[in-house]
């Protein structure tokens, strides 16, 4: 990400730089008045951020939190493509009407960003200080890690439109909590406090509001401290062997282990093991 680039403003979103390198990229969704509900708008300049992300070495970690009293309340669908039939009785807007090619193009920008998130090869760390809602919950279930402060709680919401858990909640949520905690909070909606939450894996770690700035960052930080390389290819292990039994599994690892064994990052390992010391990782 270029020095331009850097300095975008976005609308509904910030990002900046923190750790002593820089290396931690902080996205903040920023519309604390309605608790940080995603718009399509909001959508598009998430995808751009994920986008750049992919391509700039120096980030080697993603963080996504929420200004205000809350992480993410869910969609709000203002911006979309759908708005609504006519109603052929009096040529009137029928909001409350199907509208199946708005809903068509509305998913596909919504599951476009949902996929970006997925396809970031570096950590990303959910920084849940409230509220994690819906779209807001399946976003927090996409991160391969997260931090939450007690203000945190947790629903799959969309039941409770008529809906179900479509931008991949339904894939994640029995992932990360087991199948008969997901099916219950599928099937009713049911809301989890930060300590139910925590306790059924959603967080890695649950602290105080006082403390949820700080152990957000440090945390950051120690993940970032990692090598790049092997980070990377661990994310991707396992995510493409999730569905495979172990011999195809360790037939794939062979196939990218020279990867990782033949980088630097590996070499200085080495070094810092034999000299009982922290490694220095450059990510090649």
């Amino acid at each position: 990400m270029d020095e331009k680039e850097k300095n975008v403003e976005y609308q509904d979103i910030t990002i900046e730089r923190i750790g002593d390198d820089e290396s931690i990229m902080k996205m903040t969704l920023n519309r604390p008045e309605k608790l940080n509900a995603l718009t399509f708008p909001m959508l598009k300049e998430m995808r751009e951020v994920f986008e750049e992300i992919r391509f700039d070495r120096s980030i080697r970690v993603l963080v996504i939190t929420g200004a205000g009293r809350g992480f993410c309340s869910g969609m709000d669908h203002a911006g979309g493509a759908s708005g609504g039939h006519i109603n052929p009785k009096d040529g009137n807007p029928n909001p409350g009407a199907p509208d199946p090619e708005g809903e068509r193009m509305n998913f596909h920008h919504e599951t476009k960003t949902f996929k970006a998130l997925r396809e970031l090869d570096i950590p990303v760390i959910a920084g849940i200080n409230g509220p994690c809602v819906g779209a807001g919950f399946d976003l927090a279930c996409l991160s391969d890690l997260a931090v939450a402060s007690s203000n945190a709680r947790y629903q799959v919401a969309y039941v409770k439109r008529g809906l179900y858990a479509d931008l991949g909640g339904f894939w994640a949520i029995p992932k990360i909590v087991g199948w008969r905690l997901a099916m219950e909070m599928m099937f009713t909606g049911k809301f989890l406090s930060a300590e139910e939450g925590h306790e059924a894996g959603i967080t890695n770690y649950l602290v105080d509001e006082e403390q949820f700035e700080s152990k957000l960052e440090d945390f950051a930080k120690e993940v970032a401290s990692g090598p790049p390389i092997g980070q990377k290819v661990g994310k991707l292990m396992a995510y493409k062997t999730m569905s495979m039994d172990y011999e195809r599994a360790l037939d794939l690892s062979a196939m990218v282990l020279p990867l990782v064994t033949l980088s630097d990052d590996r070499a200085e390992g080495v070094r810092a093991f034999l000299e009982k010391r922290d490694g220095n990782f450059s990510g090649f």
